[in-house]
């Protein structure tokens, strides 16, 4: 297999596509790009934070610039999704926008990075370059179905349909939904070295050991454990403990152990919470199933007789429960937006547009569908909802086919593709009952951003570790022996 050697100031354009190197000044790119990157900021906070004390806009957009801006002029861009994921971990405050919701800091990180970078392709390098990758046709097309929705559900509008303070809330919506994706891009084209994903793996699973003691209500701790938190730190904690063959014993038992505290809070504490440990126990299926298939039915055995001795307790009284609490509420949620959404096929309502419908014309039948899946037919249609399944099922695939690549070497890299593998599946399954990935504008708030980042960078990692460990082979570095004795 042939190499690509690269130069600092040279870059590969998408796959499929041929184009000389372009060099570019460094002193025109930094002045260019940041300049940009405010003026897109400025704007985009004048129209959110409207109403809202100076000050508190001011904080909210230089410190994030600062950050932004010492990394960028260090040459650290690869830092960019471990410092969106701190944010979103580490500091789940915001500032008030008057609508009811909060502007948080790993949004801004978010946009701040993602314009820079666009910034500098378009003024700078005249090109357009990314990652080579399936995902990316997928991913843009939703990305531009957004938009489209947006101006085409603004531009045909029921003129009945009026709410005042809808319009900031759907650009909001626009932007969150545009930025998830966006975190996804900055993981796939920036991270290009095993520390920055160890980095992030640590991050992520320091958080889940402190968020425990505010989960299990000893004392409160400022961790962002909110929607697929859960999920991903037991993905992250048993993918290494199963698949890691040179982790220290010690290790493996703590990891297991975070694993298990976890489960028992959601399994066992909450279990009539459907949403908050059906999602972990998908992740720990698919783990369990690439890892041994016989481990797999064993465990499911298992699992059948104990269901089986405890039947009248989990068909009476949790599913009874969830059904009572949400399983009801959901379909009669889908009904009232079919009203909507049957008439808006083809591009949708827009970002968090069937709202507004609910308000003018029923908003004493108004609920939130809790449904991913609904969510994104109704604000972008069938033609969004088309990208948005395929990019999931490109992903899963490559990760799926990653993971078998992988088999064997019982390495960081198998640990973590095989995690990001199991979140990837378990946010499908979650999508059907929640709006865990893409959060609505009226349930979770476009502050739902910092937990629903977890997942669209850790879903990432597939794409990097691909790409790391094959420009390993390309440069003719054996695969890491599975040598018990040997040391990682």
């Amino acid at each position: 297999m042939s190499t690509i050697n690269i130069k600092p100031t040279e870059y590969r354009i998408i796959q499929g596509y041929k184009s000389r190197p372009v060099e570019f000044d460094p002193v025109k790119t930094k002045r260019l790009a940041v300049i940009g990157g405010v003026l897109m900021l400025s704007v985009l906070a004048g129209t959110i934070l409207g109403g809202v004390d100076p000050l508190y806009g001011l904080v909210v957009v230089a410190a994030p610039l600062a950050v932004v801006g010492l990394l960028y002029f260090l040459g650290r861009f690869d830092l960019a999704p471990l410092l969106v994921l701190l944010a979103a971990a580490f500091l789940p405050v915001g500032v008030p926008t008057g609508t009811g919701s909060k502007l948080v800091a790993s949004l801004v990180l978010t946009l701040v990075f993602t314009g820079i970078w666009f910034m500098r392709m378009v003024a700078v390098e005249k090109r357009f370059y990314l990652e080579p990758t399936s995902l990316n046709i997928p991913l843009f097309g939703f990305m531009i179905a957004t938009v489209v929705s947006l101006l085409w559900s603004n531009l045909l509008r029921d003129p009945l349909v009026n709410w005042r303070t809808f319009s900031p809330v759907q650009l909001a919506s626009t932007v969150v939904m545009i930025m998830l994706p966006g975190a996804f891009l900055l993981m796939i084209n920036h991270v290009k070295s095993r520390q920055v994903l160890m980095g992030m793996t640590g991050l992520m699973l320091l958080a889940g050991t402190i968020g425990l003691v505010k989960q299990y209500e000893i004392v409160y701790l400022p961790i962002n454990t909110g929607g697929m938190f859960t999920m991903w730190i037991i993905s992250l904690s048993a993918g290494l403990a199963i698949f890691w063959k040179r982790l220290h014993p010690f290790g493996r038992l703590i990891l297991l152990g975070l694993t298990g505290v976890w489960v028992i809070w959601g399994f066992v504490l909450h279990i009539s919470w459907l949403a908050g440990w059906l999602p972990g126990l998908a992740a720990l299926g698919v783990l369990t199933a690439m890892r041994s298939k016989k481990m797999l039915i064993a465990i499911a055995l298992v699992g059948a007789v104990i269901f089986f001795f405890n039947s009248d307790y989990y068909l009476g009284k949790v599913l009874g429960n969830e059904s009572n609490e949400s399983g009801g509420t959901r379909l009669a949620a889908w009904e009232v937006n079919w009203r909507v959404t049957g008439q808006h096929l083809l591009f949708g309502t827009g970002p968090a547009g069937y709202a507004s419908y609910y308000m003018s014309y029923f908003p004493h039948d108004a609920m939130a569908t809790h449904s991913n899946y609904v969510d994104i037919v109704a604000e972008t249609g069938l033609v969004g909802f088309a990208f948005y399944i395929w990019f999931f099922i490109a992903l899963t695939w490559k990760g799926y086919k990653l993971c078998l690549r992988l088999k064997n070497r019982g390495d960081f890299y198998e640990s973590l593709a095989n995690a990001a593998l199991a979140g990837t599946v378990a946010g499908i399954v979650a999508m059907a009952i929640g709006d865990w990935l893409i959060p609505f504008a009226y349930t979770q708030t476009i502050a739902g951003f910092d937990y629903s980042v977890y997942c669209w960078l850790f879903m990432g990692a597939i794409v990097v570790i691909d790409k790391l460990t094959k420009e390993e082979v390309a440069a003719g570095k054996p695969a890491i022996a599975v040598q018990p004795a040997q040391a990682q």
